[in-house]
């Protein structure tokens, strides 16, 4: 029965080896941003004017619209909070990150666009967020290889616990890091939870 298991230990590990080493070098750069990303890139404006129509739609509607009638590439986020006279929404993808107010208004449509280089778009990969049929296959696809990353992270782990108590004596220095590994993540879990 070890063999197996080694099998599934291993074949995990290759399947996430560069997933991993991609998010650990993104997770890097994020973590100590002032050090790698410098100061922001020349945004760029652009203006339009709001078909009258077009406000009758719901905020998301209205957004998918735009975005398709401006050519906008990237996820649409919007703010907890609007502005007032203002609909903004974000379209957002790697390295590049594009603000639009639509004024309620003046009727007219004002899109921001900032650029941040290779360290915004590693660290935007931090920021994929589920399966949207707008976003398009290479985001789904980025989705899709996160979850399979994931799972393989967890059947590595498991495997990984099993294979050691299959193979030493002595589980005593095993279990003493199995267990401080499991306390430092609770610890930290409980501390993003409820620290001031």
């Amino acid at each position: 029965m070890y063999n197996p298991y080694r099998k599934i230990h291993l074949y995990s590990g290759l399947i996430i080896l560069i997933y991993v080493m991609m998010f650990y070098v993104s997770g890097y750069v994020m973590t100590h941003r002032p050090w790698f990303l410098g100061a922001p890139g020349p945004t760029t404006t652009r203006t339009a004017v709001l078909e009258p129509g077009l406000l009758r739609l719901s905020n998301e509607q209205l957004a998918a619209n735009l975005q398709k009638q401006l050519g906008l590439a990237g996820g649409i986020q919007f703010p907890l909070g609007q502005p007032p006279n203002l609909i903004r929404f974000f379209v957002i993808r790697p390295g590049t990150t594009m603000r639009v107010d639509v004024s309620t208004q003046d009727r007219l449509i004002r899109v921001i666009t900032q650029r941040y280089g290779w360290a915004g778009t590693l660290i935007v990969l931090h920021k994929v967020e589920g399966y949207h049929a707008r976003n398009g296959l290479l985001s789904n696809a980025s989705v899709f290889f996160g979850d399979l990353a994931a799972l393989s992270m967890i059947v590595f782990a498991i495997s990984g616990v099993i294979l050691w108590w299959k193979r030493a004596r002595n589980h005593f220095w095993g279990s003493v890091c199995l267990i401080a590994s499991c306390a430092y993540a609770a610890g930290m879990m409980l501390y993003f939870a409820y620290a001031p």
